[in-house]
């Protein structure tokens, strides 16, 4: 059994730290081209936004079965196998014109990466000490979020005046370089199998984990929403730079998991997750009615502070509560949420927009506080009866 550190900046962690940072990076500098990639090839835009939609499609389709698969099989090569996975569709997209080929590239890709994040995710709490396993997320979103913010610039500067093919290589290289960091963690071998037996749905979903989950919809959804409309949102109120929302967003995001990362280990879920969701609602309720970019930033700036307390906090409360052996199926579990908000949200924001006949995006946020009132609300009765039976217990 492999002994849990007592260092929070021990070598594992930060290898892992490094593989999750080559892996966004390489990801994102596909992500933000790939539509426009396939539109220079005389594809349709709406048959290039469904190469876009694919990698999710793959991603909510595969994500079930990772935490089953992950915990019945060797967790650095699985994670091998997905990073190199990922370096092989990057590179598959380069060297061919055909879109059924491609499409077959962008459904490796996404299933690759649910793979890759549900093993992450699983394995922290094994590599940093037990009671500093939410600081251990936040600081790892941070380097995920800072390769996020990198690989777009990086991306688009590559490609240049049209080379896309030297960009999927470079991006392909920087996933197979993140391979290559897997090799120096250590063997973390999965719990040991009485023998094949048909797979149960406990296997695939974490029952102690589905009210966490079902918060992250939640929580996604916001992203998802600012993702598909914000642009769209700026444009419509003749703001020129709408960019800086997103690059506010992402220094909040480090800045305030740096500063609040070790609140959930120190104070409790509840603590975090309160104010948490009560931000990002403030937040997204300035959007409702926003007109200028101050207000626009002052919405990024309380939103991004609400998820910076609110998801660490989950994701450690997801991985505490089942025992290290079926720590893959916390994981996905809770993924399984986020890829159902990040995925849904943009379909039924834009929907929302077009009922109001006007084109008001504001009220697309203003509607999507509802899911996170609900989510509130649903993890005040859970703690409420959690309580009484600790005290009738008692």
């Amino acid at each position: 059994m492999q002994q849990v550190p007592k260092s929070l900046w021990n070598a594992n962690y930060l290898f892992l730290v490094l593989v999750n940072f080559f892996v966004s990076i390489s990801y994102s500098m596909v992500a933000m081209v790939i539509s426009q990639y396939a539109v220079s090839m005389g594809m349709s835009v709406a048959l290039a936004g469904s190469l876009t939609g694919a990698f999710s499609i793959a991603s909510m389709v595969v994500r079930p079965f990772t935490g089953y698969i992950n915990d019945h099989c060797e967790h650095r090569n699985l994670l091998m196998l997905a990073t190199v996975g990922m370096g092989i569709a990057t590179l598959g997209y380069g060297f061919t014109d055909a879109p059924i080929v491609l499409m077959a590239m962008r459904l490796l890709h996404g299933a690759a990466f649910a793979f890759s994040s549900t093993v992450n995710m699983a394995v922290i709490p094994g590599l940093v000490p037990s009671n500093r396993i939410t600081e251990g997320l936040s600081y790892y979103g941070i380097v995920q979020s800072v390769g996020v913010a990198l690989g777009p610039s990086l991306g688009i500067a590559i490609i240049g005046d049209g080379q896309y093919q030297l960009n999927f290589v470079i991006s392909s290289l920087i996933a197979l370089a993140a391979a290559a960091l897997v090799f120096l963690l250590p063997k973390m071998p999965c719990q040991p199998s009485s023998g094949i037996r048909r797979i149960r749905l406990g296997d695939i979903f974490a029952k102690e984990c589905i009210l966490y989950a079902f918060i992250d919809v939640a929580i996604a959804s916001a992203n998802g929403l600012e993702t598909s409309l914000i642009s769209l949102y700026g444009a419509q109120q003749h703001i020129a730079n709408i960019g800086l929302y997103f690059t506010v967003s992402a220094v909040v995001l480090c800045i305030a998991r740096l500063v609040l990362g070790k609140l959930a280990d120190k104070k409790g879920v509840a603590f975090a997750l309160y104010p948490g969701l009560a931000l990002i609602i403030g937040g997204f309720f300035i959007l409702w009615r926003a007109h200028t970019l101050a207000v626009f930033l002052t919405a990024s700036v309380i939103k991004t502070v609400g998820i910076a307390l609110a998801r660490p906090a989950i994701q450690a409360a997801c991985l505490k509560a089942v025992p290290p052996h079926r720590r893959g199926s916390a994981s996905s579990t809770y993924y399984i949420g986020s890829d159902i908000g990040q995925g849904t949200s943009p379909i039924i924001g834009g929907r929302i927009v077009d009922m109001t006949g006007n084109a008001d995006y504001g009220a697309a946020f203003a509607w999507y506080t509802l899911p996170l009132f609900l989510g509130a609300g649903a993890f005040a009765l859970w703690n409420r009866k959690n309580r009484v039976s600790q005290q009738q217990g008692g």
